[in-house]
């Protein structure tokens, strides 16, 4: 073979191997990534829902009033305790147990209000009364969806369901002399009572003095008005 011949078959050879160089870059196996896998966006999870407690509707007795005329009552023994309080005229009494009484109005209509005064002797001061009140509620099984709107030095006001009612209470502690607490003043409504339920505690609470033998309030009347 003359030079020539040999040039050509050289010149082929690399042309091939050039070839086959490309196509084994084009079709060779993909090389691995270096790039970190995204995680798949995660659902939010399920948020635990629970339906709101049922309740049974509210008596249709208008909202209490913040004005109630009263008359005097007397609660315990004199001499032991006793008080006098001013209830509001035409509201029926329910005693309790000796020293403790509460009032509705007339026929105590389901889902209305109520007001309870108690004659205690509790070595306590105040706000250690409104604090274990507030301690305890939690814990009462009667109640339940408890809200505790505001602990004040002698005050105390909730809101809860009762009995199927939603309900907000205000209780009140008297001491006549800073040496312990002598009453206890509790009112009880709807959520719109809650101005009337206030003013009502804070009329009993400002108003209630010891009772004393065949002693009665200046200008007070111990039963209720006769009207006609």
């Amino acid at each position: 073979m003359g030079a020539r011949g040999l040039g050509l078959l050289l010149l082929l050879a690399l042309l091939g191997g050039t070839a086959g160089w490309a196509w084994a870059e084009v079709s060779g196996e993909p090389t691995a990534s270096q790039a970190v896998p995204e995680q798949p966006a995660a659902q939010d999870p399920a948020v635990p829902y629970t339906p709101p407690e049922v309740t049974s509707p509210d008596s249709d007795l208008p909202p209490l009033s913040q004005q109630l005329t009263a008359h005097d009552e007397k609660l315990g023994v004199p001499g032991q305790g006793g008080v006098v309080v001013p209830v509001p005229n035409g509201w029926e009494r329910t005693d309790l147990r000796e020293g403790e009484a509460r009032w509705t109005p007339p026929g105590d209509p389901p889902g209305s209000y109520s007001v309870r005064a108690q004659v205690v002797d509790m070595q306590r001061s105040l706000a250690q009364a409104v604090a274990e009140r507030a301690a305890s509620l939690p814990g009462d099984p009667r109640i339940s969806d408890l809200r505790i709107l505001d602990q004040g030095v002698d005050t105390l006001r909730a809101e809860f369901i009762l009995n199927g009612y939603r309900r907000f209470q205000v209780t009140r502690w008297v001491s006549f002399d800073g040496n312990g607490i002598d009453v206890e003043i509790s009112a009880t409504g709807r959520l719109i009572d809650e101005l009337g339920l206030d003013a009502l505690v804070a009329k009993l609470a400002t108003e209630v003095f010891r009772q004393q033998p065949h002693d009665r309030r200046p200008g007070s009347l111990a039963t209720p008005p006769v009207s006609g």
